[in-house]
């Protein structure tokens, strides 16, 4: 699932949206203000032609330049004269259609402008005093709004534009910089969030002074953290005590077991009763694991915990026609609960143990450095079935015993509590390969 766009881009793009109608509503009441005065937009059309006629005027060639001098845009025709400060006649600009204008009238001593028409093609005509003391007279012909476009464009940019984008640009940018303030908190929880491990079920969010909002959402995780923490304990308390109270009855059954009569039915009630103690003893492991965090705190020799893990297990290889070999390679020390690494050990030779042949042989080896592993001679395990080996009550084929699926669970969250990890692999000449490793800040 492709994750949406942020809620500070959804907030900047709405604000952004927000800036250009209201840009574009100023702009519309200024050109229907201008609209509603074709007087006003005559003069500012008179106004703009004179700028273009003083440019031409005082450029290096002045006669060529007005000649060469473009009519207005919109315009059908138009005619001009320009005279100098003593109001002599230097330039005049013919129309195409001379019976079209009134000639232009002399300069006199004050500017004007003069709208023939207010409606279909208009006539404007008007005369300008430039800086440089000539006086142009003009008169300009056509269709109202291509002849006063240009006009609309100029004060939309003299008046909303250049005034107003620099704020609205300043007013966005300050927005974004304080959304974006705003939703630091909500930024840092969802960290947090990220941040959460299972096996930590105490750990909190931190709650943010403000934004009211932000505080809130954070204090109803933590209160939902809460009920989860206590469902959690409820659920592992109900685990380890159902499993403490089966080993009174587990033990009278196996005390009866053993009172009967040998044969066939007494081997499988052994069996049974064997299989139900174990799982027992497995919950009760589980439920444990999770209680450890407080009692990680002996060093722990991994040579002398393999030695005698090896030495308990023995029995129960020997049993199943197997040996056990001990390898050491230089073992570390780490810091550790020793019992709990000592189940560890002890479910992982058991479940190779499961899965060997006869008259074949179990490596246990040590280092170098603080590494384990458990290695058998059995059938391996197929890829497809590789995620599933750490699930819980997940069950491959063991022949010969029928186990709760529970070992290897209980070995991975054990090492977890002790930052260590277990991988497993299938050996290139056949059989199952467990490895335990201890990450660097976990090392005694």
């Amino acid at each position: 699932m492709q994750p949406g766009p942020s809620l500070l881009r959804q907030i900047s793009v709405r604000l952004v949206a927000a800036a250009v109608l209201v840009s574009l509503i100023e702009i519309i009441g200024v050109l229907a203000i201008y609209a509603s005065n074709r007087p006003k937009l005559a003069a500012e059309l008179v106004t703009t032609e004179a700028d273009r006629i003083l440019d031409a005027l005082t450029s290096d060639d002045p006669h060529r330049s007005l000649a060469q001098l473009a009519a207005p845009r919109g315009a059908d025709d138009w005619t001009f004269t320009v005279h100098d400060s003593s109001r002599k006649l230097i330039f005049e600009r013919a129309p195409k259609g001379p019976n079209l204008f009134q000639p232009l009238p002399a300069p006199i001593d004050h500017e004007w402008t003069r709208l023939e028409r207010e409606s279909g093609p208009v006539i404007v005509s008007g005369a300008r005093h430039l800086p440089n003391n000539a006086w142009v007279t003009m008169t300009v012909s056509g269709e109202s709004l291509p002849l006063f476009g240009l006009v609309f464009v100029r004060e939309a940019y003299a008046h909303v534009i250049v005034p107003v984008a620099p704020v609205t640009i300043l007013l966005l940018v300050l927005n974004v910089y304080i959304v974006r303030r705003m939703l630091a908190p909500l930024e840092a929880s969802a960290a947090e969030v990220d941040a959460l491990d299972p096996s930590r079920m105490e750990t909190r969010l931190s709650v943010p002074a403000t934004p009211r909002e932000v505080r809130a959402l954070v204090l109803a995780m933590n209160r939902a953290l809460d009920r989860l923490e206590q469902a959690m304990h409820t659920l592992e308390s109900f685990t380890a005590d159902a499993a403490h109270e089966m080993r009174t009855p587990l033990s009278i059954l196996k005390l009866r077991v053993e009172a009967l009569e040998a044969g066939p039915a007494k081997d499988a009630l052994r069996e049974d009763v064997s299989a139900m103690t174990r799982l027992v003893n497995q919950m009760l492991d589980l439920a444990q694991a999770d209680t450890l965090d407080s009692q990680i705190t002996q060093t722990v020799d991994l040579a002398t915990l393999a030695r005698d893990g090896v030495e308990r297990m023995l029995p129960v290889a020997v049993a199943r026609g197997c040996d056990i070999a001990l390898i050491d390679h230089g073992g570390g020390t780490v810091k550790g609960h020793a019992e709990a690494l000592a189940r560890v050990l002890a479910n992982l030779i058991d479940n190779a143990i499961a899965h060997s042949p006869r008259d074949r042989s179990i490596d246990v080896i040590v280092g170098p450095g603080t590494r384990l592993v458990v290695r058998d001679r059995g059938p391996g395990f197929s890829p497809e079935n590789a995620e599933l080996l750490f699930r819980r009550f997940w069950r491959g084929a063991a022949p010969g015993r029928a186990g709760a699926g529970l070992g290897l669970a209980i070995a991975q969250s054990i090492l977890a509590r002790h930052g260590a990890t277990i991988t497993a692999d299938n050996a290139p000449d056949g059989g199952a390969v467990f490895t335990i490793e201890w990450i660097k800040e976990s090392v005694s």
